[in-house]
């Protein structure tokens, strides 16, 4: 009977989550967001770059910093649960950019949020909305900040929480599929997985710098479910992200009508999400790549050929 006794009590702890038995290694990697439930992230991409060219007869070098920052809010609708996938609803406030650029001693700094705009180019200020300066120059800058925070974007999210049906405003969701990140999140194994196990995906990305692609660049992700991370009295999964993007040539076109040839593509980079599988909701993370890249182009009959060195970085953080 005391036999008995000890199999027993070692078949109940087996059964119970994180207690002993291979419960202890695996966690249940699924997005999962209810009915009515709301989601906020601080969520942002900055990118610094510098380039190399020739134009017009002149070598010249570009730099550039830019920072998107905005609070996201997923709201899970009712809807078709059969599959297992959850329909949302994304919003967006407090949007703000910065860009900063420099062409040898030629400098401009841009700031924008809503309601607020300044633009200083050569140390001039020549948009300032605090004071009252060049409020005509900012028109176009505002109503896209206002769209933004309008706007609303509806998708399906699967249990890995990849993307499905995007439908909405083009201010959200090209901010998003242009940013470099996978989705709004990275992507899940979306089913019961071990400590150390690995799972694949690719996205794509249909812009590089200001140039819509013809076809779109191509980034293959390996995650692996790395260990348990203890933080703020919760067993998280942590989750890293390694990279790369295909190096194959792409062709592209800007708002001016310039076409472009983009050869030596060369990325890669990666990072580390947490993820709670009690909850069925990501924790933060942070992603960094790096990318190096030609562009040669050709407009009214004057070429130019660009050498670009970029680095990204996309955070996303809950928030309580």
């Amino acid at each position: 009977m005391r036999t008995f006794g000890w199999l027993w009590a070692a078949m109940i702890l087996a059964a119970l989550p994180g207690l002993g038995g291979e419960d202890a290694d695996t966690a249940e990697l699924r997005l999962h967001i209810r009915p009515n439930e709301v989601l906020t992230y601080n969520w942002s991409i900055s990118t610094n770059s510098e380039s190399s060219g020739h134009e017009r007869g002149k070598n010249f070098t570009l730099k550039a910093e830019t920072g998107f920052n905005m609070v996201m809010a997923l709201q899970g609708s009712l809807g078709n649960r059969k599959d297992s996938t959850t329909p949302v609803t994304v919003r967006t406030r407090d949007v703000s950019y910065l860009d900063k650029r420099s062409i040898d001693t030629s400098k401009t700094e841009l700031t924008l949020s809503r309601g607020k705009m300044k633009y200083i180019e050569d140390g001039k200020v020549l948009v300032d909305s605090d004071n009252d300066v060049g409020l005509d120059r900012m028109k176009d800058y505002q109503e896209h900040i206002k769209r933004m925070e309008a706007a609303e974007m509806r998708m399906t999210l699967d249990p890995a929480g990849r993307q499905s049906d995007v439908q909405g405003d083009d201010a959200v969701v090209k901010a998003i599929k242009n940013g470099g990140a996978q989705g709004v999140f990275p992507i899940l194994s979306g089913k019961a997985t071990k400590v150390g196990d690995s799972w694949e995906d690719t996205f794509v990305m249909p812009m590089m710098q200001d140039f819509k692609l013809a076809q779109p660049a191509s980034v293959r992700s390996h995650m692996t479910f790395s260990r348990w991370n203890e933080s703020l009295g919760r067993k998280l999964a942590q989750i890293d992200i390694i990279s790369k993007w295909d190096n194959r040539d792409l062709k592209g076109e800007n708002d001016a009508g310039m076409l472009v040839e983009i050869t030596k593509v060369n990325g890669s980079g990666g990072g580390t999400c947490l993820f709670d599988p009690a909850s069925g909701h990501f924790v933060e993370g942070t992603l960094s790549y790096t990318m190096k890249y030609r562009i040669d182009g050709e407009k009214e009959g004057q070429k130019s050929g660009l050498d670009v060195s970029a680095k990204t970085q996309f955070t996303f953080t809950e928030k309580k």
